[in-house]
């Protein structure tokens, strides 16, 4: 079969815009309901399977999944946290707000804004986001708690940590860390095989005050592509 698409047809672009239309045309109702032939069976992506996973455990854990952007800033991402700006960052040319110059490359200054945006709602609150970042080209996947109300500390941190990774699967060691978002002391790394995937602590003042935020904040952040 031969088929000439009229020029006013501009919706028509690939074989399968003929077959809807000629399958509107017969009607659907009256095409037979026949599964397509196929060697393989479709599955749940592993990445996609762990996500899952995570939700549930972080969900159990008390927290409240959010969705923030996935454009940023380097005020937000970088300035505020106290954090060097990394240069494997990939930024938008053409930016339509000095709010969304950058893709996110990490997931915890997102949530910290989160914070700022909803200071006036009771507390205590606690959320996460597991979602992609992107560093040199490459998309890998990380996941970020955090909990504000008068008595966040290091201690609740360590614990969530601890519940996450125990019910992950992941045998872990911790060690002083050196992330100035968090307070000097107050603040360690997640080491598993000997490598740090993520950070855990009580937030610096002076990134609170930066975000506007007038309660202590615990948090954890880990890097799942490692894992």
């Amino acid at each position: 079969v031969r088929v000439r698409v009229p020029c006013y047809r501009a919706d028509i672009m690939h074989d399968w815009d003929i077959f809807e239309d000629v399958a509107i045309g017969f009607g659907f109702d009256n095409l037979d309901t026949v599964l397509p032939p196929t060697s393989t069976l479709g599955c749940e992506h592993p990445v996609m399977a762990r996500a899952g996973l995570i939700r549930e455990i972080c969900s159990g854990l008390g927290f409240q999944e959010v969705m923030p952007f996935t454009l940023s800033s380097d005020t937000v991402m970088y300035s505020q946290m106290q954090r060097t700006a990394d240069p494997r960052a990939l930024r938008v040319l053409h930016p339509i707000s000095e709010d969304q110059t950058l893709v996110r490359t990490d997931i915890l200054p997102l949530l910290l804004d989160l914070l700022r945006i909803n200071k006036r709602r009771e507390l205590p609150q606690r959320i996460f986001h597991i979602g992609d970042v992107v560093l040199d080209m490459v998309t890998g996947q990380k996941i970020a708690l955090s909990s504000t109300h008068p008595g966040a500390d290091f201690s609740e941190a360590y614990a969530v940590t601890d519940a996450l990774c125990r019910e992950m699967g992941l045998s872990y060691e911790v060690r002083e860390s050196r992330d100035p978002a968090f307070i000097e002391g107050r603040r360690a790394d997640i080491i598993v095989h000997g490598k740090a995937i993520g950070v855990f602590g009580e937030i610096h003042p002076a990134v609170l005050t930066a975000f506007d935020i007038d309660q202590p904040v615990a948090a954890v952040e880990i890097d799942l592509r490692s894992l």
